[in-house]
C-alpha cells in the first residue's frame, strides 16, 4: 500500500497539488490533493480514495481503467503496473503482441481480429444473454461478494456452463475453493486490451478471468498459480471446448480463457 501512496503522492506533485514529502503516508496533504480529484467520493475509505486516485491518473495518461470507483480488480492493478513504470522506471510499458499459436478448436470458435469473427459474433456487446453458474462466483475485487449469474454472449453460453458443470465434477466445490477457481475476475466489459489498443475480447462476453491477483497479465509460468500441476485438468476442461488459455499458448495473462483462436 506504502508504494501505491508514493505513486499517488508523485503524481499529485506533477500535477501541483501535493507540495510535501514523498514518504507513502497519507496525511492531510496527501488527502487534500485528492479531495481535488474529479469522481473521488468524499465517503470513501482512505484505501478506496488512494485506489480512485491511481484510476483516474490511468485514465489521464491514456490507460483504460474504468469505472473510477476506488475497488481494485485486474484492469487496476494492470494500470497501477504501467503507471510505476512510466513514473517511477520512466518507460513506456510494453504492448503484448499476439503470436500465432495453432489450438484444437472442436467448437469452430474463429480467429480473433478477423472478418469471420466480426460475422460470428457480431457488434461489441451485442447478443448477450445472462446465464446460471453451476456454483457461486466470488468478485475478486470485493471477496466478501459473489453471484451465480453472469452475462457473456449467447454463442459460449451453454459451453461456459458446459465447462463449469465438469468443473464441479472433477474438483467439486471444497477443491474449487480451495484453488481459488471460484474467484473470478470478470466476463463482459467494452474496453482494450489491457496494455494494448484493440478491443480485449471481453468487449463481445466471450473471455473469462479468473483469481487475478495470483495470476497477474505480465506473470509467466514461474510466478502464475494457475501454472501449477493441481490445475492442469482445470486447463483441459476448458481446451475441451476450445477455448484459448494465454497462459498456456503464450504464457503471459494466466488468469485469462478465451472463446477465439489467436
Amino acid at each position: 500500500m506504502k508504494k501505491r501512496i508514493k505513486l499517488v503522492q508523485t503524481l499529485l506533485k506533477e500535477k501541483g497539488d501535493y507540495n510535501d514529502k514523498i514518504d507513502g503516508l497519507v496525511g492531510p496533504k496527501t488527502l487534500s490533493g485528492i479531495a481535488k480529484l474529479n469522481r473521488i467520493e468524499s465517503s470513501w475509505s482512505i484505501k478506496r480514495k488512494i485506489n480512485g486516485a491511481i484510476q483516474v491518473f490511468a485514465n489521464d495518461k491514456k490507460i483504460p481503467c474504468k469505472p473510477i470507483d476506488g475497488l481494485w480488480g485486474p484492469i487496476t492493478q494492470e494500470a497501477y503496473d504501467q503507471l510505476c513504470e512510466i513514473v517511477f522506471e520512466k518507460k513506456a510499458p510494453p504492448i503484448w503482441r499476439p503470436e500465432e499459436v495453432d489450438e484444437v478448436n472442436p467448437n469452430d470458435w474463429p480467429k480473433q481480429y478477423t472478418k469471420e469473427f466480426d460475422e460470428f459474433y457480431g457488434e461489441q456487446g451485442s447478443n448477450l444473454t445472462i446465464i446460471d453458474l453451476p456454483y457461486r462466483h466470488k468478485f475478486s475485487w470485493e471477496l466478501s461478494k459473489s453471484t451465480q449469474r453472469l452475462k457473456c454472449h449467447e454463442k459460449v453460453a451453454s459451453s461456459v456452463i458446459t465447462v463449469l458443470e465438469n468443473v464441479v465434477k472433477e474438483y467439486g466445490l471444497s477443491k474449487i475453493r480451495e484453488l481459488k477457481l471460484d474467484v473470478w475476475g470478470g466476463c463482459f466489459n467494452i474496453r482494450p486490451i489491457r496494455g494494448g489498443t484493440k478491443p480485449s475480447m471481453h468487449s463481445w462476453g466471450i473471455a473469462m478471468d479468473y483469481d487475478p491477483a495470483r495470476n497477474r497479465l505480465r506473470w509467466g509460468a514461474d510466478r502464475a498459480h494457475f501454472a501449477k500441476d493441481e490445475y492442469k485438468t482445470w486447463w483441459e476442461i476448458w481446451e475441451e471446448e476450445g477455448w484459448i488459455s494465454l497462459g498456456r499458448s503464450r504464457n503471459f495473462d494466466w488468469m485469462h480463457v478465451q472463446a477465439a483462436k489467436i
